[in-house]
């Protein structure tokens, strides 16, 4: 049976312990890593069978798999040691595999190693298809409530109170490169369609500050020479208004096929 660590308890690291611990055929939760282990009791308490809580940095020695659910900088300080160890590394902090060069850097040595759950848009499978052919153009559109942007610098550097729009209101157009860079833990979602498909300068993101609307919607439309795609999602926010319930049940999904195959190859 293979396992589990978890680097980062927060809405979604969380949400991914509770599904574990609920049963994932072939896998088992092994250990969890956390900044403030103090901040983090009453979350592990509230497992069904607690973890061994292990060190940051030593995370890997623990697991076959490492979840990543903790932010860039978490991501930044684990990932080599993890996929020079040989483990499987699931990343949740998508844009820092485009703004970090050393993670970039990793991607291509250790692609194999590198998984990337489809979060709270799907459909990368159909667009890692249609980027085998000859892709047009690939756009994400991502409208969000004020809850989800509040204490962004980007925005406030720009003189925009999330909490004071009160019209739909489009805060950024441009390339997935540029959008990960100003919304660091906003748009993971742009990081991974640009991933799957044509690159993270030619994939177009529009983000939207919508404050008519409680849920996080995005719209991804891809044009390429095998056909067109064009689907919408609303997905319900997790207890971060930031992230949607979608992107832990993504990693429990991804999990899922993971045990499957380590069975298979048992």
């Amino acid at each position: 049976m293979g396992t589990i660590a978890i680097a980062g308890l927060g809405a979604i690291g969380h949400a991914v312990t509770k599904g574990i611990g609920q049963g994932i055929g072939g896998l088992r939760l092994a250990a969890v890593s956390v900044r403030d282990p103090a901040a983090s009791r009453s979350r592990l308490e509230d497992l069904e069978q607690v973890p061994q809580l292990v060190p940051l940095q030593h995370i890997g020695e623990y697991a076959d798999i490492v979840v990543e659910c903790a932010g860039a900088e978490v991501l930044r300080r684990i990932a080599p040691s993890v996929l020079r160890s040989g483990k499987q590394l699931v990343v949740l902090s998508t844009g820092a595999l485009l703004t970090s060069p050393e993670l970039l850097a990793l991607t291509q040595e250790y692609r194999s190693q590198i998984h990337i759950p489809s979060g709270a848009i799907g459909g990368l499978d159909a667009v890692a298809a249609m980027a085998e052919g000859e892709v047009r153009s690939a756009k994400l559109v991502t409208r969000k409530p004020p809850s989800a942007l509040r204490g962004v610098s980007w925005l406030a550097e720009r003189g925009i109170d999330p909490d004071l729009v009160r019209q739909p209101l489009l805060v950024f157009s441009g390339s997935a490169h540029e959008a990960v860079r100003h919304f660091p833990a906003n748009l993971n979602i742009a990081a991974a369609l640009s991933l799957a498909g044509i690159g993270p300068r030619r994939t177009m993101v529009e983000l939207w500050l919508d404050p008519a609307i409680r849920s996080n919607c995005h719209t991804v439309e891809v044009d390429a020479d095998s056909g067109t795609m064009r689907f919408s999602i609303e997905a319900t926010p997790s207890a971060n208004p930031g992230t949607s319930r979608l992107a832990a049940q993504s990693v429990l999904s991804l999990l899922r096929r993971m045990g499957g195959s380590m069975i298979g190859n048992a």
